[in-house]
């Protein structure tokens, strides 16, 4: 298989059974791995052209008018056909309508093999975050001026397959071999392709044979059980850049800020700031002293390098670890590759940080293996996730799930292979010494920083610090985060969804049950053990027939109920009941009953099943591997079930009064899936108790801590207002405000609560199209709901129709806010909506953002349970929960939003904010007060929104208007 046609067509519409046509045509030859031949015609479809297509492709009835029609283009493409692999991406479609063209003329279809080059990308490369042709393009540095023109299109996917094939040759046999097994249901003919590709390496393998040289190369990989895995990097690769000698602190700093120190020498364009400077030095004297900081570092302080180096000089003067924490796992990934290497160049000396995170996040090799050797018939989408990871596996070196993009189904395979505590073998497992989970831990032992998230840092003081190795200080980054965080990790969460995927693993139904195959293994191994084991099988079909009819009576009952209660729909689509799980009553306590049923069945059979299991672990001898590795993984059953039932006991029987609990239910879905969910009401005792009375220094890093210049909120809510042993810095932004942005208030907009929902819409969308047009798009409109959100996206698209706005909706266009803020900083005139997420941790510096819209005010809905309960603790304390709780975390919440906007020095924007209640409530001036130093403006809109261009323009507004 070495000759290729690579087809991409135009069409009127998608369904050529209907009557669409083919538009134009593109077509590459590909001929033992180069491009030998070109054709692109368009083609007269003998129809009019959808406005749809023309917007979308640029071909008009009037570029079509003089092209041949499709009688007369075909031949030339059938002899570029003649005896070759068809290739497109998405396949399917260009060759149903190559197919529907060939019968039309009288032609015999094609008949030969077909590749898709979507499927091959999905393989091949696991980690990209989309499969789109013109993002593979631009990940691949390919030229694609002309997307959705077929000449482009083929040209672009010749080249991403001549890519794929350099990136197929360079794989070991091996893992060709595995991915062949996992062919079957594919819909191309990639087995052919990779049946070719192993023929070839066949005789590389007995080339390499004789030529010693050849075969050293191909022992770069690491070749194990007929796995190829990527070689775990050699300790001495890491370039030692000297021994640590004994610095002072003052002059070491001098050293590194200098005019001429090692930063400026390492990074040609670093500016010394006194900000950092002065950060850097609370932070080491907070260590030095004992004492916990908290550090408000304003937008271009320069935060991250501004903890980094104390932190790197307290673990090398006194050879101990310094844990840094920051809320997500992107932001880990961010300061592991791109802020520590800054320092790594320019110390003049070596450290070492490491990255570790939850142990979910790494793939458990052992699990795999049985995954693929199960034999079992799988779904095309399942043996599409398997070869996804086989594929990984030669590029990985963490193993960590943070680099794949995994379809829905994939996401499920994933809790069937990730490591986990319930079912590990440790030093049992053959595959121990390549377990990229303890491969971490070990690195996390011997670094000098050990980077780590939130929820994994509050993980480990609820596991009485087995987690983490031992530390004594700490550098929380976005610690407004924290106490979100700790909700949820301080809680408990289960669904029905969870539930039934647990009792499916217990299933005995099929003969590649999990079940059946460790009895049929057991025994082959003890044959005397047969008719006992076959026995105890028996009870826990029985077991799992039982546990299923409780789960499914338990799952409706829980589901009319929270049917019944009503509630509130949330933005993603669920409707949140808050309940007290020893205060239901009616039906809520027919619901009771039920989790009760169905706590004891999941006990007894968990029981059961640790019965059956005592049969085996009882014997003298040491069980063969596969048998172990089966028992294992039923030992984990063992132990899902007991938490299960202890987690849905807590959440449905017992209650707590230190605990909300609500549920959640999915509206958008026929699944009918009802999540559960308890946050303690107050997590600052845990956090006083567990991290800052045990910590010798804990540093508490961000943009936005306080109100109105005060630490209180954040000092009361984590339990800081416990100890008198901690210190506050705030640091100004370095940013001239005043000069680079301006935020305007309208002060005629329509007012929330006095003026109809549907007014205030109608005045949201004229105002942002006003905002556009005079920033010529680079808008960035923030929402706190998910339903403005799409309606004002409607909405504009009808108003800014047919004048170029590229319009990128989050959760319409995307769900995946990196791929839409990549969209947004390449397209002209883009307009980005977002809610939630986008309101901090988006950076887009420069020309290519101009304009930030806040349509509301911040807050929390009223009727989100968490914040209901914590505001009746605080009522019950005769306390105004909506001056102490909502009000704060609003401000908290709006800092982060005005911050997306001047993120350096040179950049100008103008921020709007269409929620009159900033200037007209009574607390709308603890929302002023806690702004920077921009200036302000209020006026009526039509005056307010002809300063945006001008501004812009570099045309300061006048002075006295």
């Amino acid at each position: 298989m070495n000759r290729f046609i690579v087809i991409d067509l135009e069409t009127t519409g998608n369904q050529p059974e209907h009557g669409d046509s083919i538009i134009q045509i593109g077509a590459v030859t590909i001929d033992d791995g180069k491009i030998t031949d070109r054709y692109s015609t368009l083609v007269n479809p003998l129809r009019p052209i959808p406005p749809g297509i023309t917007a979308l492709t640029g071909i008009t009835d009037e570029m079509v008018a003089d092209a041949p029609v499709l009688e007369e283009v075909l031949p030339r493409l059938l002899r570029m056909l003649d005896q070759r692999t068809f290739v497109a991406h998405h396949a399917s479609f260009d060759l149903s309508f190559l197919q529907e063209a060939l019968r039309s003329q009288g032609y015999y279809t094609f008949a030969g093999y077909v590749l898709d080059t979507v499927e091959l990308a999905r393989v091949l490369f696991p980690t990209l975050g989309s499969y789109r042709l013109v993002e593979l393009a631009d990940e691949f540095a390919i030229p694609h001026e002309h997307p959705h023109r077929a000449d482009s299109d083929a040209l672009a996917t010749a080249q991403l397959f001549l890519r794929m094939l350099q990136f197929l040759h360079q794989l070991p046999l091996v893992t060709i071999q595995r991915l062949q097994r996992l062919m079957s249901t594919f819909r191309s003919d990639v087995g052919e392709l990779l049946h070719a590709i192993e023929r070839e390496k066949r005789g590389e393998a007995a080339e390499q044979e004789a030529h010693p040289a050849a075969a050293a190369q191909a022992d770069s990989w690491d070749i194990y059980r007929q796995f190829a895995l990527r070689p775990r990097p050699a300790k001495e690769r890491q370039e030692q850049r000297g021994e640590w000698s004994s610095f002072e602190w003052d002059l070491f700093l001098e050293q590194l800020l200098g005019e001429a120190g090692w930063l400026a020498q390492a990074n040609p364009g670093y500016e010394r700031r006194e900000t950092q400077e002065a950060m850097m030095r609370a932070i080491f004297a907070a260590m030095q002293d004992g004492q916990h900081l908290l550090v408000e570092a304003g937008t271009g302080t320069g935060k991250t390098i501004g903890y980094l180096v104390p932190a790197i000089f307290w673990a090398k003067q006194q050879q101990e670890q310094v844990v840094i924490s920051t809320h997500t796992i992107h932001l880990q990934d961010q300061l592991f590759h791109q802020e520590l290497p800054v320092l790594q160049a320019a110390l003049p000396f070596s450290f070492s940080a490491s990255l570790l995170k939850g142990r979910g996040n790494y793939l458990c090799l052992r699990k795999l293996e049985q995954q693929l050797n199960d034999g079992s018939q799988d779904t095309h989408e399942l043996q599409l996730t398997k070869a996804q990871l086989v594929s990984w596996l030669a590029q990985t070196e963490t193993g960590d799930v943070e680099e794949l993009n995994l379809s829905p189904v994939g996401q499920l395979f994933w809790q069937q292979v990730k490591s986990d505590v319930h079912s590990c073998m440790h030093r049992h497992c053959p595959w121990f010494s390549r377990c990229y989970y303890f491969r971490a831990r070990e690195a996390a032992k011997e670094a000098d920083l050990v980077i780590v998230n939130h929820a994994l840092l509050l993980n480990d003081l609820e596991a009485d610090k087995r987690i983490l190795p031992p530390y004594q200080v700490a550098i929380v980054d976005e610690a407004h985060q924290l106490e979100e965080v700790a909700s949820q990790q301080l809680g408990a969460q289960y669904s029905t969804a969870r539930l039934s995927q647990l009792v499916d693993r217990l299933a005995t139904g099929d003969e590649h049950d999990l079940l059946n195959r460790l009895c049929a293994a057991a025994a082959e191994w003890l044959p005397e053990l047969a008719a006992a084991l076959a026995a105890g099988l028996r009870r826990l079909e029985e077991c799992a027939l039982h546990s299923r009819d409780c789960m499914q009576r338990w799952a409706s009952q829980l589901h009319s109920w929270a049917v019944g209660q009503g509630g509130e729909q949330t933005d993603a689509g669920r409707v949140a009941v808050r309940y007290q799980p020893d205060a239901l009553a009616g039906k809520g306590e027919r619901l009771r009953r039920e989790t009760r049923q169905l706590v004891e069945a999941l006990v007894a059979h968990g029981q059961e099943l640790e019965r059956w299991l005592a049969l085996l672990n009882e014997q003298g001898e040491t069980p063969p591997y596969g048998l172990r590795s089966l028992l294992t993984d039923a030992a984990g059953l063992v132990d899902d079930l007991a938490a299960a039932a202890d987690t849905l006991f807590f959440l449905l029987v017992q209650g707590s009064a230190d605990y909300v609990y609500w549920l959640e239910l999915e509206t958008r879905s026929p699944r009918k899936h009802v999540y559960l969910y308890a946050a303690p009401l107050d997590v600052a005792g845990v956090l006083a108790d567990k991290l800052f009375a045990e910590k010798r220094s804990v540093t508490l890093a961000s943009a936005t801590l306080t109100v109105k210049n005060s630490f209180h909120y954040f000092l009361e809510r984590h339990g800081l207002d416990q100890t008198e042993r901690y210190r506050t810095l705030t640091l100004p932004s370095p940013f001239a405000y005043a000069e680079q942005g301006v935020i305007l208030l309208p002060a005629d907009f329509p007012a929330l609560g006095k003026d109809s929902e549907e007014t205030f819409r109608d005045a949201v969308i004229q105002g942002c199209a006003d905002v556009i047009r005079a920033a010529a798009g680079r808008t960035l409109i923030l929402f706190t709901s998910y339903a403005m959100l799409r309606s004002v996206y409607d909405g504009l698209k009808e108003v800014l129709d047919g004048e170029g706005y590229a319009l990128l909706g989050h959760g319409i266009d995307s769900q995946n806010r990196s791929k839409l803020v990549r969209k947004f900083r390449r397209q002209p005139k883009a307009v980005l909506l977002g809610a939630s997420s986008f309101w901090e941790g988006v950076d887009i510096p420069g020309e290519a953002l101009s304009c930030v819209v806040i349509v509301r005010l911040p807050f929390q809905p009223p009727n989100q349970p968490l914040l209901q309960g914590r505001s009746d603790k605080l009522k019950a304390a005769r306390k105004n929960p909506f001056l102490s709780l909502s009000l704060p975390h609003a401000v908290i919440r709006f800092k982060q939003g005005l911050g997306r906007l001047i993120r350096h020095h040179t950049d100008k924007g103008v921020i709007v904010v269409f929620d009159s209640r900033i200037v007209e409530s009574r607390y709308g001036q603890a929302f002023l007060a806690s702004l920077p130093p921009y200036r302000i403006e209020t006026g009526p809109w039509s005056e307010l929104r002809q300063r945006i261009s001008s501004f812009l323009a570099g045309m300061q507004p006048d002075q006295d208007s």
